[in-house]
């Protein structure tokens, strides 16, 4: 998964979490076999909550919870204890350090990111590598992901189907097959 800030991307890939304060413009993108956890906080809360965006280190009770929440049984769970549940969530929510800085895997994973953005091959066989470790794609297809999303975005700007194709830079029956095989994202 990508977290978009700005103009940047930032990686965030299988066990890692991030954070984002209320306010945060930001965009997801959300691969293929990516499976997602979000924590919605209500902008009421009077808990004091992290400032800064980044990612952060799971406390093992945060994960649990999610765990808990999202088994089966937690149909079974009554509002009291789904309630103890999220306060014991958002108390160890307020302790979290966001942080910008990368780790050596999402900092070569991030690069790989640029260069798709770009449509540069990826630095290295070791970088292609780390990037289809972490996140079971190639670097044609990450590429192709920020193609569709250009081209969503200048079809939701106002283009037409076939202007659209020539600003990012594809021809009509190329964008035509990514609106065929991307239906559903076109659609939304």
């Amino acid at each position: 998964m990508l977290v978009r800030l700005g103009k940047a991307d930032i990686p965030v890939y299988a066990g890692q979490g991030f954070w984002l304060p209320f306010e945060c413009l930001h965009a997801l993108t959300i691969t293929p076999s990516t499976r997602l956890h979000q924590l919605a906080i209500s902008p009421r809360t009077q808990h004091l909550l992290p400032e800064n965006v980044g990612h952060v280190a799971l406390p093992p009770l945060v994960t649990a919870s999610f765990i808990e929440l999202g088994a089966p049984f937690a149909s079974t769970l009554t509002t009291k204890q789904t309630h103890q549940i999220q306060a014991v969530m958002l108390d160890q929510i307020t302790h979290l350090a966001p942080t910008q800085q990368l780790d050596a895997r999402t900092q070569a994973l991030a690069d790989c990111v640029a260069c798709a953005q770009t449509g540069q091959p990826a630095v290295s066989a070791a970088q292609h590598y780390q990037l289809q470790a972490l996140t079971q794609l190639t670097m044609a297809q990450l590429q192709e992901y920020f193609t569709v999303r250009q081209l969503r975005a200048a079809i939701k700007s106002g283009k037409s189907r076939e202007n659209a194709a020539v600003a990012v830079g594809l021809t009509p029956g190329d964008a035509e097959s990514l609106y065929a095989r991307y239906a559903s994202t076109f659609a939304s």
